[in-house]
């Protein structure tokens, strides 16, 4: 992928700054600081036409949350920085940060600065600063062979519910899957809790597709995976929008914005997660790698390799 090339270049020109590039946050260590900043830009990442301002405003903070869920921290204060056209109507601002301040409430982070900016097209910028409050973050390198690969939550119905606002589909039924593309619900308490019990678990979250957050734990830590498919979460009701199986294994491993969390631990900590009623699902195993790392995923009778030609043939893409 052309982001993962251009990483690469900003590593290499900045060889003091690689061993903060590479994870969903940056932690400095000695301040105990968890760092990190996401952009949604109209038209590449949002339409006007199919989401509020106000639940726009939400899911800016709530994509910055999923990150310092991935690490296992505590969320604490945001930055925003939003440039739009010179004539964006009064009720989009008001808008905006009505859902901005509900969702900061409900988590207890409050913005403290940011910017505002003319442009050609909304785009929203937001820093998120949060804490390891006496834990390490968690991060992708930490997977080993025998670990058990987990999950949180559904996979594919964001991919759905873009499906329906693209479409101008509507129906009581589907509603479930709207509500998961523009109003995502980050995984802060069971992140921590996930730290907390497994301490050294690798973690990040799916935003860019479950199969991109289980093929970059792989590679980050050298390991494979085997993944059974019919271990996935997903709602069954996604049948009633895709056209087949294929289609179906194609939202769920591909299709991105599902915001729930995806990472290893040892049998004895899952064991402990589930003691604990943290609602996480078992999909797969570690293993040490034969070839290149990468996740194997069993799908009826076919074993598919997840690899990076197939990740760029199906993952959404910013640099074509």
């Amino acid at each position: 992928m052309k982001e993962d090339y251009f990483l690469e270049i900003i590593k290499k020109t900045l060889p003091e700054s690689a061993d903060f590039i590479g994870d969903d946050t940056a932690y400095i260590a000695e301040k105990d600081l968890i760092l990190t900043q996401d952009t949604l830009i109209e038209d590449i990442h949002f339409r006007k036409s199919t989401i509020s301002p106000y639940y726009l405003g939400r899911k800016s903070i709530a994509v910055n949350l999923s990150d310092i869920a991935a690490a296992g921290g505590v969320p604490a204060y945001a930055l925003i920085s939003l440039s739009m056209p010179e004539n964006i109507e009064k009720t989009f601002i008001e808008e905006f940060y009505k859902g901005v301040h509900d969702i900061c409430r409900e988590y207890e982070i409050f913005v403290v600065g940011g910017d505002l900016t003319k442009s050609f097209q909304i785009t929203i910028s937001v820093c998120l600063v949060g804490f390891g409050n006496g834990l390490i973050p968690a991060g992708r390198k930490n997977a080993k062979a025998g670990d058990y690969v987990i999950v949180t939550g559904n996979f594919g119905s964001s991919r759905a519910g873009f499906e329906i606002l693209e479409n101008h589909l509507a129906s009581d039924t589907l509603l479930k899957f709207v509500e998961a593309h523009v109003n995502p619900i980050p995984r802060i308490k069971e992140g921590r809790k996930i730290l907390e019990i497994a301490q050294t678990p690798a973690l990040m979250d799916a935003s860019d597709g479950l199969a991109d957050a289980l093929s970059k734990i792989c590679l980050f830590s050298n390991v494979e995976m085997r993944i059974n498919f019919d271990d996935i979460p997903y709602d069954k009701d996604l049948s009633l929008l895709a056209k087949n199986e294929e289609e179906i294994f194609k939202w769920i491993l591909f299709g991105g914005e599902d915001y729930e969390l995806v990472g290893t631990v040892s049998e004895q900590s899952y064991k402990k997660l589930v003691d604990s009623k943290i609602p996480v699902k078992k999909i797969g195993v570690v293993v040490s790698p034969d070839n290149l790392p990468c996740p194997y995923v069993k799908f009826g009778n076919k074993i598919i390799k997840i690899d990076a030609e197939l990740i760029n043939k199906e993952l959404f893409k910013h640099f074509l």
